[in-house]
């Protein structure tokens, strides 16, 4: 697999020791959700990770993570596909044949690799 990184909530703070975590904003809300605190310190380095838009091993390791605590959310799996991608066309253009980094056209992911990265 691309990642071998294996994230805990509590090994969160180690691993994203250079960022700090965006905290979730809410105006007054009338009736707040009741987020356990392993999904509230997940998804407040999701939040910056998001920001600054890494595409790394640890940021496809949190994606997972914050999958096992909310599978449902869409834009955290629309977010590890594009790590996916960018990691897979590093991996190419390492081996040798790849023309960077861009973004503009992101590669078909291999469905062997979205498994195996998905469980």
């Amino acid at each position: 697999t691309m990642s071998t990184l294996n994230l805990s909530p509590g090994s969160l703070s180690t691993v994203f020791s250079d960022i700090e975590p965006t905290l979730q904003e809410e105006a007054s809300p009338v009736c707040s959700i009741a987020y356990t605190a392993d999904f509230v310190t997940a998804y407040d380095y999701l939040r910056t990770c998001l920001r600054t838009d890494e595409h790394s091993d640890r940021t496809l390791a949190l994606t997972g993570l914050c999958l096992r605590l909310n599978p449902a959310n869409y834009s955290v799996w629309h977010y590890r596909r594009r790590i996916l991608a960018t990691l897979q066309r590093r991996k190419a253009s390492a081996i040798g044949g790849g023309e960077g980094d861009s973004d503009a056209k992101l590669p078909p992911l291999d469905a062997n690799v979205l498994e195996s990265e998905l469980v």
